[in-house]
C-alpha cells in the first residue's frame, strides 16, 4: 500500500519540560508536535518482518546540475518493504516546507519499533522528523540536522536509546521518554570534525569517525557513554574515516577509509580504551569504501564501494577476510582481500545483514539507481532487485519484526544486529568456536546441589523474566549447546559486561557462581 503525500495534522502546544541540559548543550529545540494517531496504514499480521528505508529525491536538482535526481519523487519520506518477500508495503512523504527538496540520507528505528527517525525540511531548515510507525504520520520535529539514526542498549542506564549523528553532532534520544535528548557529545570535547557515530555491542562506548584533530590523517574518537566525554583517539591512517562496524563479540572494530580505500582493524579487548590500537589494515577490495557489514560467521566482510572521496558512482562491493588482516606495516594486501562483486547498485552507501541466517543476505540501498539490491552471501552474487515504490532514493535503515499486536523488535540496523538476532549470532559464533572451558566454577559451601538448583533457576529465568536458556538451550531433547557448557565465572562476567543483548541482566557475584556451577554440572 502506498499512501503518498501524507501530511501531519496541525502542530500542538509543545509539552513543558522537554528540554534537557543535553539539548541545551547542542541548541536542539522541539519545533513542533503533532497528533500522530489515526488508523494503521499497514498490517503487521500480514508483514511480520519489514525492511524500513528512507526514500528521498536523490542528489541535486536538475536545474543545479544534479545527475541523480528522481523525477517521480521530490520530497523526503519513508518506505516499508516486506522483509520476507521484498514486496512494497507502505510509503509516505512529507512536503512540510515551501522548498520541498531534501535528500534524507538515512533512517533509524527505535528498539521497540514504535518510531522512525529521518531528516526532513521545515520552516526553511533541515530538521529531524520523528514518525509514528503505525500511521506514518509525523509526531515531532526537532531542530537538528540528521545524517543517520541507530538504536543501542545503553549500559549505564539500562535503557534502549536512539543515537543521532547530525553532520558533526552526536546525541541520544530516549524513545520511551517523549524522545527527549538524554546525552550528547560536547563539540569542544570532540576536538575535530566528526562524521558518523556507532555504539559498540557492550553499550558503553560510542566510536565516532573524526577527520581532523589528529597529528596526521583522521581516525576514531572513543567516547564514554556514561559521561559523554572522549577517552581515547585512534589514528586510522586515512584522511576520510567513515563507517565503523563491530565484531559482535565486541573485541574488534573496523573502520573504512574513503580516501585511501582501505579498512583498519582496532583491537578493543582491553578495558582501557586508551590502550586500544590498530592491529590490522587492508585494501578494501573496492573504491571509496563507505559502509561495512560483517557476515553471520564474521569470516567475511562486505565493504560498500560508494566511490566516496572520488567519483561517488560506485557499483560494486569489496569482500575481505577480517580474520586474515595483518598489522601495519605488514598490511595484508593479498590473502585478506577475497574479491569484488559487481552489483549495479549505483552510489550504494549502506548494507544491512538480513536477520534470518538461513537466507544469508545483505540488503544494499542504492540511492542513485533508486532501488534496493539483495546480495546472496552464499553464492556471492545479486539475488534480486527491489525498486523503490515511488522511484525515490534509498538509504536503508532497519529490519524490524512485529507481532500482530504491534509489539516490535528491532533486529538489524546500521549499528549491526540487535535483540534476538544478535543473541542468535552470539550463539552461532560460540558453537562454531567449540571451546569448552576445562575448569568448572567451585561449588559454594552448603552443598553443591543447592547451588546447582539456584543456578538452574537463574539460567532459566533472570532479569525481566527472560533467562539465559532463551538463547543457549536446553533444546527440546534436553541438550545444552557446547558453547555455553562449562562456562566459568570470569567468562560469564565478561559476557554480561560486553554482549549488548545481555546488558539487561543483573546478577550478583554469588548468582554468577551458581550459574557457572550449574553449567559445569551439565553433562550433555
Amino acid at each position: 500500500m502506498q499512501i503518498g503525500q501524507l501530511q501531519p495534522a496541525q502542530p500542538q502546544a509543545q509539552p513543558t519540560g522537554w528540554d534537557t541540559k543535553w539539548s541545551q548543550l547542542l541548541g536542539i529545540k522541539l519545533m513542533a508536535t503533532f497528533d500522530s494517531s489515526g488508523p494503521d496504514v499497514w498490517n503487521p499480521k500480514e508483514h511480520s518482518l519489514v525492511y524500513v528505508t528512507a526514500e528521498g529525491p536523490g542528489y541535486g536538482r536538475p536545474e543545479f546540475g544534479g545527475a541523480f535526481f528522481s523525477g517521480s519523487n521530490t520530497t523526503p519520506g519513508v518506505a516499508i518493504v516486506d522483509g520476507n518477500t521484498g514486496k512494497s508495503v507502505a510509503s509516505a512523504h512529507y512536503p512540510l516546507d515551501k522548498e520541498p527538496y531534501n535528500e534524507n540520507h538515512g533512517l533509524g528505528v527505535s528498539m521497540d519499533g514504535k518510531w522512525f527517525y529521518t531528516q526532513g525540511q521545515f520552516q526553511g531548515r533541515d530538521v529531524l522528523l520523528i514518525i509514528n510507525a503505525r500511521t506514518l504520520k509525523v509526531d515531532k520535529i526537532l531542530s537538528s540536522r540528521v545524517h543517520h539514526a541507530r538504536a543501542y542498549h545503553d549500559a549505564a542506564t539500562k535503557k534502549d536509546l536512539v543515537l543521532i549523528d547530525g553532520w558533526g553532532t552526536f546525541f541520544a534520544l530516549d524513545s520511551s521518554d517523549n524522545n527527549r535528548v538524554v546525552g550528547a557529545v560536547d563539540p569542544a570535547n570532540l576536538q575535530g570534525s566528526g562524521y558518523l557515530g556507532f555504539v559498540d555491542p557492550s553499550g558503553k562506548w560510542l566510536l565516532a569517525s573524526v577527520r581532523t584533530g589528529f597529528n596526521s590523517h583522521g581516525g576514531v574518537a572513543v567516547i564514554d557513554l556514561k559521561t559523554w566525554t572522549v577517552k581515547s583517539r585512534i589514528n586510522t591512517d586515512d584522511n576520510d574515516p567513515i563507517w565503523i562496524a563491530f565484531s559482535d563479540t565486541g573485541k574488534y572494530a573496523y573502520v573504512s577509509g574513503g580516501h585511501e580505500s582501505k579498512v583498519a582493524k582496532i583491537d578493543m579487548s582491553n578495558p582501557d580504551p586508551s590502550r586500544w590500537e590498530v592491529v590490522g589494515m587492508t585494501n578494501a577490495g573496492t573504491i571509496g569504501p563507505y559502509g561495512l557489514t560483517l557476515s553471520w560467521d564474521e569470516k567475511l566482510m562486505v565493504v560498500i564501494g560508494k566511490g566516496e572521496a572520488s567519483h561517488n558512482q560506485g557499483i560494486s562491493v569489496g569482500l575481505i577476510r577480517p580474520d586474515l588482516m595483518q598489522a601495519p606495516p605488514g598490511r595484508g594486501w593479498g590473502a585478506d582481500v577475497a574479491g569484488t562483486v559487481y552489483t549495479g547498485c549505483l552510489r550504494n552507501d549502506h548494507g544491512l545483514l538480513h536477520p534470518n541466517p538461513e537466507l544469508n543476505e545483505v540488503w544494499l540501498s542504492c540511492n542513485s539507481s533508486f532501488e534496493n539490491v539483495v546480495l546472496d552471501l552464499s553464492k556471492l552474487k545479486v539475488k534480486s532487485r527491489l525498486p523503490m515504490p515511488n522511484g525515490g532514493s534509498s538509504h536503508n535503515g532497519s529490519f524490524v519484526a512485529y507481532a500482530p499486536d504491534w509489539k516490535g523488535e528491532l533486529l538489524s540496523d546500521t549499528n549491526g544486529l540487535h535483540g534476538s538476532a544478535l543473541a542468535k549470532k552470539i550463539q552461532m559464533l560460540g558453537a562454531a568456536a567449540g571451546k569448552v572451558p576445562a575448569q568448572p566454577a567451585p561449588p559454594k559451601a552448603g552443598g553443591a546441589s543447592d547451588v546447582v538448583v539456584k543456578g538452574e533457576q537463574l539460567f532459566q529465568k533472570t532479569a525481566g523474566g527472560v533467562g539465559c536458556a532463551s538463547c543457549h538451550g536446553p533444546d527440546a531433547a534436553g541438550k545444552i549447546g557446547p558453547n555455553i557448557r562449562g562456562r566459568t565465572v570470569e567468562q560469564i562476567t565478561r559476557a554480561l559486561e560486553n554482549v549488548g543483548a545481555m546488558n539487561f541482566i543483573s546478577l550478583s557475584k554469588e548468582d554468577i557462581e551458581a550459574v557457572a556451577t550449574y553449567l559445569a554440572s551439565f553433562t550433555h
